[in-house]
């Protein structure tokens, strides 16, 4: 039987099979230009938009909160002893950008790593402040105030390493935290102020003056406990590495220093605690109940630690109370009600 004439194989279209591979790869090129294209004008139109007071304090949140976390990550490094994990900067060794990802160098990589998200949210606090509608001068400097801090941060970190933890260098780091944290605080509590007139808040003065002359005792206080802390620190087992150079003080006489610094923090607070309830204003009062019962804890992990050897959770657990206090104290600062007093909006 004739079976009828062959079709003949069809051939690949143009640019399939093993030709056809290599032309694919060759238009992957085009196409993935223009997915960049688009997704850079994405970004370009999104920074054009603008940004409301309310979805402004978002902003200004997240950066407060990636600030405080941030701190909490690199006192891991110190309490791990992952401080020299990476013994160069900014590449983690001579050999390496970046090392292995596990232990000491796992560790303090992460916190680098976690740094460039920090960076991140206060360059979004700053394009935030310039788009913000209505705008404020003095919410973006405040935002880049932020931007500056985090810059000398991240060079302070390096000359840390480069010091091989001197405990002095470790100090100024700690303290550019706290700035830090002061700082972020500042412009979240500013952003929601009402005052869209484009001047500063009004002067945390006038209708309660002994509340305010209060916090900022308490303030000053906190400001010697941030100072004596890291040193007590800086002369105990939590160096950051177990090479790493100690202040040669004796820490008997350094825990006493700071534990005196801490007392004159509780004073401060007695007396602000009173000067609230005087006050007889709610918000006042809740904010001043936040810093007792702050303080009240902060002690108590003081003391416990101690008496246990500063076991590196406790320890942990005392930065991060200590930061919460900056955040409290500041907020009370900038919040009891002058005369011509804005209130916040609502978030």
């Amino acid at each position: 039987m004739n079976p009828g004439p062959i079709s003949p194989t069809p051939s690949p279209p143009i640019g399939q099979g093993s030709d056809g591979a290599m032309a694919r790869k060759g238009d992957a090129a085009p196409d993935a230009d223009h997915r960049l294209r688009r997704v850079a004008q994405q970004v370009a139109a999104l920074i054009r938009q603008p940004v409301s007071p309310r979805a402004y304090r978002r902003f200004t949140f997240a950066a407060l909160l990636l600030l405080g976390i941030i701190v909490l990550t690199g006192a891991a490094v110190r309490l791990t002893g992952s401080g020299l994990g990476c013994e160069d900067w900014p590449r983690c060794s001579d050999t390496e950008v970046i090392g292995e990802l596990s232990g000491a160098k796992g560790i303090e990589q992460a916190n680098r790593l976690f740094t460039g998200a920090v960076s991140v949210a206060v360059i979004a606090a700053v394009l935030g402040a310039l788009r913000r509608r209505p705008y404020r001068r003095n919410l973006t400097l405040w935002a880049w105030s932020l931007v500056a801090g985090v810059v000398a941060q991240i060079v302070w970190g390096g000359v840390t390493v480069l010091t091989d933890l001197n405990p002095a260098v470790v100090i100024g780091h700690f303290l550019i935290s706290m700035v830090l944290v002061w700082s972020a605080t500042v412009l979240h509590v500013r952003a929601g102020s009402l005052d869209d007139a484009g001047g500063p808040m009004p002067k945390p003065v006038g209708a309660f003056p002994r509340v305010t002359a209060a916090t900022w005792a308490a303030g000053g206080a906190l400001l010697a406990v941030l100072v004596t802390g890291p040193i007590a620190t800086g002369t105990g087992p939590h160096a950051g590495d177990a090479n790493a150079p100690r202040f040669g003080f004796n820490i008997s006489s350094v825990v006493r220093v700071h534990s005196a610094t801490a007392w004159l923090l509780v004073g401060a607070v007695v007396w602000l605690a009173f000067e609230a309830a005087r006050s007889k204003d709610g918000p006042t009062i809740f904010r001043t109940q936040v810093i007792v019962l702050l303080t009240l804890a902060q002690g108590a992990v003081g003391y416990t630690q101690y008496a246990l050897g500063v076991p590196p959770v406790l320890v942990a657990a005392h930065i991060v109370g200590v930061t919460l206090l900056v955040v409290a104290i500041t907020r009370t600062a900038l919040l009891t009600p002058g005369p011509a007093f804005h209130a916040p909006e609502a978030t």
